[in-house]
This record gives structure tokens, C-alpha cells and sequence, in this order.
């Protein structure tokens, strides 16, 4: 059984207590062949084995589209976020790569009924008899207005609207090449089979109702009757559909077609990563081979290189010197796992003769993949592909001389060609003929186990004790910033697991340097791409915006650099900086190879040494950055938080609390100052915890408290600024309130945690504007756009507009300001639009044909204007008042001046 929008309350506020309840119902029967799935209203996907050439594969899409409270970051399940849960779907994917793979949810993903936006002209004319099919009660036009407006940007349930979209786009994107899918579904209910591009797409959703539907070429079978559908594999691996209508007692098979056989599977594709080699057949016998990285990127073109920039092109086109990779003998002989789910390489998953795991990813990038998800229709895909060239083919090589030298522990890639080799079989089309990296997945010093981001974050919320070496990320985070590598999300990092004694300490392993010494010089790129990709900074001599260089890690950072206050972020910095010498820094840029060195490493070295001199200055600046609010997050234990004054500042100290109270472990200290800090957010997680605000407390810092799930105590004193949030249950205490707003609430979303998502505020200035009308002809101006986000501002909390225009034929200046101001007071907002001109021009065309108007008399001339404008303000009068019964109460203001020719006012 996989749970739908319906079983979460149609997507309600409590729609996640629901979903629990109702497995717990299941799960209660007890019945062996009855299961229900995902469990604890956690998004999956879980992987069920029908045999071993089919495998279910199932997730709860209404998580995805759920908007209130649901299971996230703070929860047990394995998966938390939209990003986890794609990611183990494509590893699932791959894992399979030679099975049928079922894919099942609620939502279909392709749909021919009103889910899926399709509506005939009874609708437009009858719009009720969707209600109830006999209601024919006539309103042309006006029934146009719901299936127009639906079927083009659809209800939160509906396939066009815009969630419902990122998650079609998300999970199809892990879907494409990965061998036979069929994606299941109910939802719309009716009975479909559509075939479009490689998929085929089943909805059953007509076991109760039914709706309508309509036709589609792509759609090879519609019924708008109850029934099922039935998916036959045979042996040979032939699979059958057979859709079954059911009409009372009557049960009759109504359409069957055979969909697709998997006796033959393709191979996985890729985005033409390998290329053509001569005699490929005999490398595989070679121990080395000089070849280039890629052959893409080189360009003769003056134009090209000017607009898109001279990049690396030379870099990725020089042939190179390097080993031939033979799995068999390579470390001992090395077996293949798995397909790695790359973000923007290929790679391969294997593991040596002692159970060593190694990872053989390529160097040339799919193009597709190279920017984050969210930034990639900034960019026009031939813009996308040709954009590979700013990052250095080789720039992980001098990665690990760095990183010993800051006590890191990171991957030491080495430079392999891959040739034709059929013992890479199912992978070999992928991999064959491509130039490579071949490091450890898990290097550590003396064997400590090794875990994902995930894992680490998920051990970090379930056990107090549990904390992460907050130094040790800061030094591997400031050699991000040398690099200039903008690409560190939360997957580009592993973590080695050491026992302190008192608990758990996590020391990071950063990984995947592909766009480290990024760096671009084209006029696109300077002029147009940095600004819809801001943090593509790029390695220059200085430090360009090292705010926006690290727009990737905004999260990341605001997990894991919480505790560390100013000092200490500069005697890190100088530590780095004394570290990091001019002959470490030779010496690990000669790490390239001898080829590449000749070409650009005198240039590497001078900007490395530059930045790493600036990099105090730089460091600072992203402190005070993501120091203006703080995150601090405690655990799904009980926790004690102590608020006091100190002569420093405001000090926030968190311990772990036994039942007998006992604080003896502290989890988390920092004092903060209010120069730099202007809020902190304490986020209780689950259990029973204890907030406390001492008497001396007194700051200038906003402090907002999230109790979050279990029975929590505030004892607020002294004299800050104070926001309380927790549910209104007889276990939550206020014991004492001072200048506290309690936002105590009903509804389970006041515990939300807004942990993840944080967004930079957003300046446009300047922007240009033309416009051209009939009163005063062309305009020309300048202006700004200002949007800023908040606590709990869902879109924004202030988006602001203003520009200035100006009419060269009319000599006239129009001012134009808008702004909404979001929860200005509770669920109060504030929106106001303006507009001033100088002078107030309104062409004159005439008031009808039974009007006579003296045009040689200025007074009779504008007595007749001044007639018609008030009828124009009473029809504005009337509009205005029927727009206060429905929006509240509106302002509005007229003024204007008549004058005749002797500047007299009428």
C-alpha cells in the first residue's frame, strides 16, 4: 500500500499525523502479504525484489508536494531531503541497471484527465458537470475561467503546477538512460497506458470513481470506468499490460498490449564523454599512452574566444602523458560494484582484494550536470557545454599537498586512460577511451569508518554527544575559498568517525575538486553569466564576492561553522596562511603534469600565493557573512539551553540532559556580539527540552525559540528580544515570559524547522528600462529591485521596485515604486504601488460624436475634459469600493490640474 494526497488529508496542515495513523493501522492487521510503504511518513523510495529480473521500486510522491509539517531533516528516515531522495533513486537505478524497474507512487507522471490539464469544450460551456455529469447549466465565457486557469497552472495536485513539475523533472532526470522503467500511478481516476519517449506510463487509479478522459496521440488506451490493471512478466522477459474493467459483478479484460521486452538490455549512455582512438583495440596492452583529456574544447575562432573566453581550452586539448588502466591488475585487481551517481561525472564503484574501495571517475564532465540544478536554465545549453572549459581538467592533482599541509585528509587522485577493455562489462561504453581519475572512496589514516554527509547529520541530530570538528571543516572551507571551488555541497564530503571517549567526533574528508581554479574570460561571463551565476567568481589574483563564491555551501556552512566566533576564524586563517607556503604551493602545483605545468603553472602559483595573502581579509568577510543569524540546532535528545551575559557579549551554551537533569556534557558555546550577530535560532528538535534565559541576559540579538516535538519548558528572563514557537499542548510550559512574543500555536507547523533553504538576499541595481505608449511616445530610465528573506517569509520578505523614466519628446519624468512587506504584524503584510508624473500627460481623443466642443475656447475645451473625468472618477469610485468588499481596505488617491492658457487652475 503507498499512501497518497488523500491519505495525507488532501495535503492539510495534520496530513503527516495521518499518514502515521494509517500505517499503524495496516502494520496492526498483521498480515503477511500486506505491507505498507514508505513507513513513519518518510519519503522513501524503498526497493521491493519481485525476482530477480523485476524489482518495485516505491516513494511517497505527496511528501514531495506536501506543504506543511512532514518528516525532514530532524526525523529518522533514511532519506530527508528532495535531494537524498533522488540521489538513492539513481542508485537504485544503476544498482539495476539489468532489471525492469517499476516505479510506483500516487502521482502519475503523464495524464490525458483533469489532473493532467486536459479539458473539452463541455467543460468550458458546462463547467459544473465536473461536479456532478448531469448539472448542464450553460455559462459560456465565464466557464472558460477554472479550466484555463487550471489547465495551465494547475492546483498544487495538478502535473502543471510548478512543485508538481520539479518533481517530474527531478526523478525523470534519474530515469533517462537507465534501462527499461515503467512508471505506475493512480491519482486520476481512470484507467490509462501512455507510451511517450522510452517510458511507458500505467495509471489505475479507477477503483472507487471515476473522472474523464480525453484523447492524445501519445495515449494508446483511456477509460473513464472502475477497474485495474494488471503487469504480466514472463520468463522470457516479455512484459504484458492488461486493463480490466469492472461493472458490478462483471469483470472484463478491455485492452492488452505487450510494452516492451528487457531480454536485450542497452547499455548505459552518457553524454559522449569518450571519443575515438586510434587502434583502441591494442591500448588495452599498453602500460601508457599520451593522449589529451578532451578534444571538445579547442577553438580557432577569435569570436568564440572572446565571447565564451579562452578558458582552459588548451589545457584539455595537450596531450599528456599517462598510465593505461588494466581493472585486473591495478591495485592488486579491482572488481566493479556498482555506477556511481556522479554529480557531474561518470563513475565507477570498485573494491580491491583486501575490501579497499576505490572510485574511477572520468575528467571530462557531463555538460548538463557542471552547474547546480537550481542556476542551469540560467544558461543556454551550448553556452552550457562550451562552459566545461573553464574548469581545469587536472585541478584535483595539487589538491592533496595542500590539504597535508592544513592536516586534512582527501582522496589522492591518480591520471589514468581507460581503453576499449571488455572486462569493464556492463560499464564498458561508458568508460572506453576516456581519460580518468583513480583515488580511494574512503581514505583514512588508520581505517576509521568513513560515512556519507547524510549519515553524519542524522548521527549528529539522534545523539547529543555526537558532534562535528568544526576546526578541521573551517581549514578544508578556507582551502575552498583559495581554489575558488564553488561547487561544495553537501555530497562533496565524507566524514571519518573517531571515538572521543565522551562521544563521537567527526573529522570531514572533502572530495570531487573538479572546479577548483575555475576560471572564465569571456565577455559572456563577465557581463552577462556571473550575474545569473553569481558565485562563478572564478580563480583570479584577488577575491572577488567570496559571499556569493559560496553560494553552493549556504547550508552546509550554516550546519557545520556554527560554534567558531571571530578569533578563532583568525588565528585559523593564519594558521592556513603560515602553513600554506610559497614551496608547499610550488610544489603542489607541480603536481600537474610536467605538459600542463609548462603551460599555465607559473600562473597558478603567482594567483594561489596572491589569494592566499588576501585570504585574512576574504575570510572575515564571509564571518561576519553567515554570523548575521545563526542556526543552533540541538538533537532528538534532551537538551538544556543557558542564555547569560558576559562581558563579551550574549553566550549561548547547550548540554545534554539525563532524566535526573544532569548538564554534565556540553554540546555547544559561543559568545556573540551584537555588531556582528543580529539573530540566533535555537531549534529544540524532539524530546523534552529545557530554554533558559537568565536574569543577566540582556542583548541587542533577536533570539527565536523552536521548541519543536516533546514536552518543552521556557523559563525566559532577563532583557532580549524574544520570539517563542511551539505547539499549544498541555506538555509545553512557559514558566516565565520577558519581552517574549509567544507565537504558540494549534497547528503543527509552528515546530517547522527552517534549517535547510536559506536564501541570499537579492539587489539589482542598476536596472535599465524603455517603454513607449501614446501619451509620451519613448521612455528611457534607470532603476532598482531589492528582495530580502526572512524568518518564516514564504516568498520573500520584502520585494521592492523602483524606477525612474524619462520622455525625451515630452520632457516628462515618471517615478514608479512598489513593495510588499511580508508579515509585517503576524499574518498582517503591507503592499504598496505608487506612481508619480511630471506633468501627468493624458492625451485628449474626443468624448463621443453627439458632444460639442468649441476647440478655439481653452475654457470650453477643458470644461468638457474636466466633465469626462468625472465620469472617469466615478466609474474608479464604484471599482474601488467593490475592491475594498473584496481585498480589504484600499487608499486612493486622484489629483490633477486643469489650467487654460493663462496657467490659471479650473
Amino acid at each position: 500500500m503507498i499512501p497518497g494526497n488523500h491519505d495525507w488529508e488532501d495535503g492539510r496542515r495534520y496530513g503527516a499525523d495521518a499518514i502515521i495513523r494509517e500505517q499503524e493501522y495496516v502494520d496492526g492487521l498483521n498480515k503477511r502479504n500486506v505491507e505498507f510503504f514508505p513507513k513513519g511518513g518518510c519519503p522513501g523510495p524503498e526497493e521491493v525484489s519481485l525476482g530477480p529480473d523485476v524489482t518495485l521500486v516505491v516513494f511517497d510522491s505527496q511528501w514531495w508536494l506536501h506543504p506543511y509539517d512532514k518528516p525532514g531533516i530532524e526525523s529518522d528516515c533514511d532519506y530527508k531531503t528532495q535531494d537524498e531522495v533522488t540521489t538513492q533513486l539513481e542508485e537504485i537505478f544503476n544498482k539495476n541497471a539489468k532489471k525492469l524497474i517499476i516505479l510506483a507512487c500516487n502521482h502519475t507522471f503523464k495524464s490525458i484527465s483533469p489532473h493532467g490539464g486536459y479539458y473539452t469544450i463541455t467543460q468550458h460551456i458546462f463547467p459544473f458537470t465536473d461536479l456532478l455529469p448531469s448539472l448542464y447549466i450553460p455559462l459560456p465565457v465565464i466557464g472558460s475561467v477554472y479550466p484555463i486557469v487550471r489547465g495551465i497552472f494547475g492546483t498544487p495536485q495538478d502535473l502543471k503546477h510548478p512543485n508538481y513539475v520539479n518533481m517530474i523533472d527531478h526523478v525523470q532526470e534519474k530515469a533517462k538512460n537507465k534501462g527499461p522503467i515503467i512508471f505506475t500511478a493512480g491519482h486520476d481516476h481512470s484507467l490509462q497506458l501512455i507510451k511517450d519517449s522510452s517510458f511507458n506510463y500505467i495509471v489505475s487509479g479507477s477503483g472507487s470513481k471515476t473522472n474523464r478522459v480525453s484523447k492524445n496521440k501519445k495515449a494508446l488506451y483511456g477509460a473513464d470506468t472502475t477497474g485495474f490493471v494488471v503487469l504480466e512478466v514472463s520468463k522470457n522477459k516479455n512484459v504484458k499490460v492488461i486493463f480490466y474493467t469492472v461493472n458490478g459483478s462483471v469483470v472484463r479484460n478491455a485492452y492488452s498490449k505487450d510494452i516492451l521486452n528487457f531480454t536485450t538490455i542497452e547499455a548505459a549512455k552518457t553524454d559522449s564523454l569518450n571519443r575515438k582512438v586510434e587502434n583502441s583495440a591494442i591500448v588495452k596492452f599498453k602500460d601508457s599512452i599520451t593522449t589529451s583529456a578532451s578534444d571538445k574544447y579547442i577553438t580557432s575562432s577569435s569570436l568564440k574566444k572572446f565571447i565564451l573566453g579562452t578558458n582552459y581550452r588548451k589545457e584539455w586539448a595537450t596531450p599528456v602523458n599517462m598510465k593505461v588502466f588494466h581493472l585486473g591488475e591495478e591495485k592488486g585487481g579491482l572488481t566493479i560494484k556498482r555506477l556511481g551517481g556522479g554529480k557531474q561525472t561518470s563513475s565507477l564503484k570498485l573494491e580491491d582484494s583486501k575490501g579497499k574501495k576505490w572510485v574511477l571517475r572520468t575528467v571530462d564532465k557531463a555538460p548538463a550536470k557542471a552547474i547546480p540544478e537550481v542556476f542551469r536554465p540560467a544558461i543556454a545549453e551550448a553556452i552550457l557545454k562550451d562552459l566545461i572549459s573553464s574548469s581545469h581538467p587536472y585541478s584535483c592533482l595539487p589538491i592533496p599537498v595542500l590539504a597535508e599541509a592544513l592536516n586534512l585528509t582527501v582522496p589522492k587522485p591518480e591520471l589514468f586512460f581507460v581503453p576499449d577493455d571488455p572486462a569493464l562489462e556492463p560499464y564498458k561504453n561508458i568508460f572506453k577511451n576516456t581519460v580518468c581519475f583513480l583515488e580511494e572512496s574512503e581514505p583514512t589514516k588508520y581505517g576509521e569508518k568513513v560515512e556519507n554527509t547524510t549519515k553524519t547529520f542524522n548521527d549528529l541530530l539522534t545523539e547529543s554527544d555526537h558532534r562535528a570538528d568544526q576546526p578541521s571543516i573551517l581549514r578544508a572551507r578556507l582551502l575552498d575559498m583559495l581554489v575558488a571551488d564553488f561547487d561544495r555541497h553537501f555530497d562533496q564530503w565524507k566524514w571519518i568517525k573517531g571515538d572521543t571517549g565522551k562521544g563521537k567526533i567527526y573529522y570531514p574528508i572533502p572530495r570531487d575538486r573538479d572546479q577548483a581554479f575555475f576560471y572564465s574570460d569571456g565577455f559572456l561571463m563577465k557581463v552577462f553569466i556571473m550575474k545569473a551565476l553569481p558565485f562563478l567568481k572564478g580563480f583570479r589574483y584577488d577575491i572577488p564576492g567570496v559571499n556569493e563564491l559560496n553560494e553552493v555551501a549556504k547550508d552546509f556552512d550554516r550546519i557545520f561553522l556554527t560554534e567558531l566566533d571571530a578569533n578563532k576564524w583568525k588565528a585559523t586563517i593564519k594558521e592556513v596562511q603560515e602553513n600554506l607556503s610559497d614551496s608547499v604551493i610550488s610544489r603542489a602545483i607541480k603536481k600537474m603534469p610536467p605538459e600542463i605545468y609548462a603551460i599555465d603553472g607559473d600562473v597558478l602559483t603567482k594567483k594561489l600565493i596572491s589569494r592566499r595573502n588576501l585570504l585574512e581579509k576574504a575570510g572575515m568577510t564571509y564571518y561576519h557573512f553567515i554570523s548575521k543569524r545563526i542556526n543552533i540546532i540541538g538533537s532528538n535528545e534532551k537538551e538544556y539551553f543557558k542564555v547569560t551575559s558576559v562581558p563579551e557579549g550574549l553566550n549561548v551554551q547547550v548540554y545534554r540532559r539525563k532524566n535526573n537533569n544532569d548538564t554534565s556534557f556540553r554540546m555547544y558555546n559561543r559568545t556573540f556580539n551584537y555588531r556582528e550577530t543580529k539573530e540566533i535560532r535555537l531549534y529544540g528538535l524532539n524530546d523534552d527540552d529545557l530554554f533558559d534565559i537568565d536574569d543577566s541576559a540582556s542583548s541587542r540579538i533577536k533570539i527565536r525559540v523552536i521548541g519543536g516535538k516533546g514536552n518543552d519548558t521556557f523559563n525566559i528572563r532577563g532583557h532580549v528580544r524574544n520570539f517563542l514557537y511551539d505547539l499549544k499542548a498541555e506538555g509545553n510550559y512557559i514558566k516565565s515570559q520577558s519581552h517574549s512574543r509567544n507565537f504558540f500555536s494549534k497547528e503543527p507547523f509552528v515546530n517547522y524547522y527552517i534549517i535547510l533553504g536559506f536564501k541570499y538576499d537579492r539587489l539589482n541595481f542598476p536596472s535599465f528600462g524603455f517603454a513607449v505608449n501614446n501619451d509620451d511616445g519613448m521612455l528611457v530610465g534607470t532603476g532598482f529591485s531589492k528582495k530580502t528573506f526572512g524568518f518564516r517569509n514564504e516568498p520573500y520578505a520584502t520585494n521592492q521596485k523602483a524606477a525612474v523614466l524619462y520622455a525625451p519628446t515630452r520632457g516628462s519624468l515618471q517615478f514608479r515604486y512598489s513593495g510588499e512587506f511580508n508579515h509585517i504584524f503576524h499574518n498582517t503584510d503591507l503592499v504598496i504601488k505608487s506612481e508619480l508624473m511630471i506633468p501627468g500627460i493624458n492625451n485628449f481623443f474626443g468624448l463621443g460624436n453627439n458632444t460639442k466642443i468649441d476647440k478655439t475656447n481653452p475654457i470650453s475645451f477643458y470644461r468638457a475634459r474636466y466633465q469626462h473625468m468625472e465620469t472617469d472618477l466615478l466609474f474608479q469610485k464604484r471599482f474601488f469600493e467593490r475592491l475594498h468588499i473584496m481585498a480589504g481596505p484600499v487608499v486612493y488617491l486622484y489629483w490633477n490640474k486643469l489650467k487654460n492658457n493663462n496657467n490659471k487652475v479650473l
